[in-house]
């Protein structure tokens, strides 16, 4: 039966979806698609469900607060006072490095502290004898004077009693700068005591918080070496309930994460379980591994009944953004629609230009104006400055803003800003097909949501193939 050619013949044929799904066969011309051969149209309904843009990856579980206790001698090990798993206090004793030597090198330091200290008693008696010839010989001095007066002395005699004095005042000063070079020794000294009394302290290794051993790197016996690098003897984590996720993220997602983000991950270890977290750190340096870059991104996640252990692998969906329960529809319709939804635009003219406001729906008055401020060569055209295009689209964006609605403006603020992008999708309506401007919110692998028009029960074209 032949059909007008505004209409389009329509063959259903049933699939085992339950209806779900139908293939039409129409003629190209009836809606504009440049094609010479029939063509098999694939359809399917608009769904209500959930669809969540994500970004996976994966990483390592630690634990939030935990520590590395490392040795600051070299030397043997002789005990071991606490084990894999055990609870232990800040300060309580971990393991003793063998202390013979270091307590030699503390009583070294004391005997040579002691030394000094004795030296600097003894000095102080040097320079009182020093003092006291000094005052001896400044008293003979006078009544040498008196006597030289008088006659009775020489002057040969006096100058001689003169540079006794004199000899006599040094000796005394000479004897004081002693002194402070035995009081520095002896600070030297006693500061070498301290040292070797430190490194005697640090043959018992302490725990510096309070919480419990989750690795032990060290046996009885073995020898530490901290010549270079400061050996490891055991890990303590205060606390499982807080856990942090190490996810590498790759370069091209990395864009998409922010702070505060929702995290869903699972380990291997309890595969049916979905556990919660959030993103608390994006960190900058980059991780270059043969060429590809990736970002170290911190993910919190509770853990109150233990069941997440360090060491864990995490494989985790970062929820960039959802929505729940909206009207949606398949990746491959928008494909199909992008690929084969006709252009009504006269390229180069008005209706060009006014074809990109089309996603606002400009009422006949908003579009009359818009017409009015419209510039005789549309901007972008060949022939026109730099300087006159930029005065137009300044123009023109003023001319929008007052003849928008506020509805508008929000749209197209948040089509600005990536929020919502505008296409066309493909419909089958009473037997025709028609193309219609949607906006889409968020979309994932499989679906992208229709934030308007309201599409529910339409037949949504997906695929086009030649017969």
């Amino acid at each position: 039966m032949k059909t007008k050619r505004s209409k389009i013949a329509v063959t259903v044929a049933a699939l085992a979806t339950a209806g779900a799904i139908s293939f039409y066969t129409l003629s190209p011309d009836s809606f504009n698609l440049e094609r010479s051969s029939t063509q098999t149209f694939r359809t399917e309904q608009v769904t209500i469900g959930n669809v969540s843009n994500r970004v996976s990856a994966t990483g390592s579980l630690t634990a939030v607060n935990d520590v590395v206790v490392g040795a600051q001698l070299s030397g043997q090990i002789i005990k071991i006072h606490a084990d894999f798993n055990d609870t232990v206090e800040e300060g309580q004793l971990l393991a003793e490095i063998d202390p013979e030597y270091f307590a030699a090198k503390v009583a070294q330091a004391q005997a040579l502290r002691d030394k000094s200290t004795a030296d600097i008693e003894a000095q102080k008696l040097v320079i009182e004898r020093a003092k006291l010839n000094y005052q001896r010989s400044v008293r003979e001095l006078s009544r040498s004077r008196t006597l030289y007066n008088n006659k009775s002395i020489s002057e040969d005699a006096l100058d001689e009693i003169e540079t006794n004095s004199k000899l006599s005042k040094l000796d005394w000063e000479q004897s004081a700068s002693q002194l402070a070079i035995l009081k520095a020794t002896n600070d030297a000294n006693e500061a070498s005591l301290k040292q070797a009394q430190i490194d005697l302290d640090r043959t018992r290794i302490v725990a510096p918080i309070s919480g419990f051993v989750i690795n032990r790197t060290v046996e009885a016996g073995q020898t530490v070496a901290s010549s270079y690098n400061t050996p490891e003897l055991f890990t303590l984590a205060k606390d499982l309930s807080e856990m942090e996720i190490e996810a590498f993220i790759d370069e091209s997602d990395i864009g998409l994460v922010k702070l505060d983000q929702g995290v869903q991950f699972s380990v291997d270890a309890y595969p049916e379980r979905q556990f919660n977290g959030k993103v608390s750190q994006i960190r900058k340096a980059p991780q270059d591994n043969s060429g590809v870059i990736s970002y170290i991104v911190i993910v919190s996640a509770r853990n109150a009944d233990n069941s997440l252990l360090p060491g864990m692998t995490a494989n985790l969906d970062i929820s960039i953004e959802s929505i729940r329960d909206a009207q949606r529809v398949s990746n491959a319709a928008v494909r199909a629609a992008s690929r084969y939804a006709p252009s009504n635009q006269q390229k180069g003219g008005r209706g060009d230009f006014l074809s990109r406001f089309e996603h606002l729906n400009l009422t006949n008055d908003q579009k009359t104006e818009l017409k009015k401020a419209m510039p005789t060569a549309s901007p972008g055209q060949g022939g026109q400055s730099n300087t006159a295009m930029r005065q137009q689209r300044q123009q023109m964006q003023k001319v929008l803003s007052s003849i928008l609605t506020a509805e508008q403006r929000e749209l197209q603020r948040r089509i600005r800003n990536g929020e919502v992008k505008v296409g066309p999708l493909l419909v089958l309506k009473n037997g025709e097909l028609e193309v219609i401007q949607a906006e889409f919110g968020v979309s994932d692998d499989s679906y992208s949501s229709v934030l308007s028009p309201d599409i529910s029960g339409m037949q949504i074209v997906t695929q086009v193939r030649d017969n």
